[in-house]
């Protein structure tokens, strides 16, 4: 089901989710929040987990039934305007706002599977979901057939991968063990075969592999856990899945399972963390420093000002401005921060407010404004979208710069547009200038900092869109123009 169909479907129904209940294909639906608001008979029968067990649950729980972890899936990617990471899915295809890719992890039953997500919006066109839907990997076949893979395959594929890959009888034996690693820590994986994993293993690690097979055996249940031990004076991590055996009559023979060494990956993991945490501090401090120093210096600036008339008073209105530039950019940087940390609720903010609040921040800046009462979806975090085009168009345009901002209202949109007289925006440099410190060109138009960069991302948060071009059509040395669509309340 493509993206545009999905769209027809919620327009013209009024109970739009409930379609999904009856699809064939498995399928999943979560909010806006990451939480599983559908979860359909198909893909209950194809995961084994029962629509009870996950409806409403949000912090990945959907991963975690369908691969045995929590981490983001394909909706979530969706959800969050995002790419999915290359260490869980082989990307097939990114048409639009829908992504199509096969997952490197299989599901927790041991199938490998391709999935395909797409956003869902409501009648006003607002984003409220996303659908993702699950099917077998092309060649994937069922695990009767794959208990008949020829021992030499086994071997090529365990050559190809740093994986351990072993089978383990009802007794806890290794029928099979495979370990191209084994060779660097000494180990002879041969001699292992026959073995019970006391041979290999400390003790309480090799009596979890031994009871995990037993439970895999006895069950047919696949058991899925993450190991960290002591073993040959180093501390070790891996991430063990482990699934049942059938033989041609389908008889669970023995349980057959994969180890991962993540001892590095957790690793780097904790040490981004500890970077990040060491980060977020620095900005802070450093951000509270300048931003009061910077507060202070305005505030100063403004009293001088007073006092001061003609040109000596414009000069000091100047000085003010760069100072407020600065703390824009202070800003900015928490905004960032915020942003990527937290979900943003929509709420009926008055457009025209939050304008005519931001002009009064600029004076001795020639801003036209013709005002009008305007509610829309945003939230208060829609002030830094108007301070931003304005930042950006003093910043681009100095102080004699002319702005013109204006609001038109067409149907359930509203169109924002804030042009400018400063040196304009190349044609090759309008799609990137809204990338972070995108750099198109060595001239200034080229850097635009993070300044339209906040201005994108909090638009796409509101279910808007914004894109740059020309004040006067077809000459864009004479003028900027930035365009921002929102939803209208």
């Amino acid at each position: 089901m493509n993206q545009q169909k999905i769209r027809e479907t919620m327009n013209r129904s009024q109970v739009p989710m409930s379609i999904f209940d009856h699809l064939q294909q498995p399928a999943l639906v979560l909010d806006r929040e990451g939480r599983v608001v559908i979860w359909n008979d198909s893909i209950a029968q194809y995961t084994g987990v029962a629509a009870e067990e996950i409806l409403g649950k949000g912090g990945y729980a959907h991963a975690k039934a369908l691969f045995g972890e929590r981490r983001p899936t394909l909706a979530d990617c969706v959800l969050t305007h995002s790419n999915p990471g290359s260490d869980y899915y082989r990307l097939l295809a990114h048409d639009g706002e829908e992504l199509l890719a096969e997952s490197r992890i299989p599901l927790v039953s041991g199938r490998r599977v391709a999935c395909m997500a797409a956003p869902l919006y409501d009648p006003a066109g607002r984003l409220i979901g996303a659908v993702e839907t699950i099917r077998d990997a092309p060649g994937e076949r069922s695990v009767n057939e794959s208990a008949g893979v020829p021992e030499d395959e086994v071997q090529v594929l365990a050559k190809s991968l740093p994986d351990m890959i072993f089978t383990l009888n009802r007794d806890g034996v290794f029928l099979r063990f495979l370990w191209t690693g084994g060779q660097e820590m000494g180990l002879d994986t041969a001699e292992i075969t026959g073995r019970t994993p006391r041979t290999l293993f400390p003790e309480e690690e090799a009596d979890f592999l031994s009871r995990a097979a037993r439970q895999v055996i006895e069950t047919g249940e696949a058991v899925s856990e993450s190991r960290s031990f002591l073993w040959h004076d180093e501390q070790r991590s891996f991430q063990i899945t482990i699934h049942p055996l059938h033989d041609a009559a389908g008889e669970i023979v023995a349980a057959t399972g994969v180890a991962r060494d993540i001892t590095r990956e957790l690793l780097c993991e904790r040490t981004l963390q500890e970077t990040s945490r060491f980060s977020s501090l620095y900005l802070d401090l450093l951000g509270t420093d300048i931003y009061n120093t910077s507060m202070v210096a305005a505030t100063i600036i403004e009293m001088l000002r007073e006092r001061l008339s003609g040109e000596e008073a414009e000069l000091a209105q100047r000085v003010k401005n760069t100072i407020e530039q600065g703390i824009n950019v202070i800003k900015n940087v928490e905004l960032l921060n915020t942003l990527n940390k937290h979900h943003i609720r929509l709420e009926p903010v008055d457009l025209d407010g939050v304008i005519r609040g931001q002009i009064q921040r600029y004076a001795g800046i020639d801003i036209r404004y013709e005002g009008g009462s305007c509610m829309v979806w945003a939230n208060p975090l829609l002030e830094h979208v108007i301070s931003n085009l304005i930042s950006n168009s003093i910043k681009f345009g100095g102080m004699k710069v002319r702005i013109d901002i204006r609001v038109m209202e067409t149907g359930d949109i509203v169109t924002l547009s804030v042009t400018d007289t400063g040196i304009g925006i190349p044609d090759h440099l309008k799609l990137n200038v809204f990338d972070r410190f995108s750099q198109g060109s060595k001239s200034a138009s080229g850097s635009r900092g993070l300044g339209l960069h906040i201005v994108k991302t909090l638009t796409n948060r509101y279910g808007g869109r914004v894109w740059a071009a020309d004040r006067v059509p077809g000459r864009p040395e004479e003028g900027a123009a930035i365009k921002v669509i929102l939803q209208k309340c």
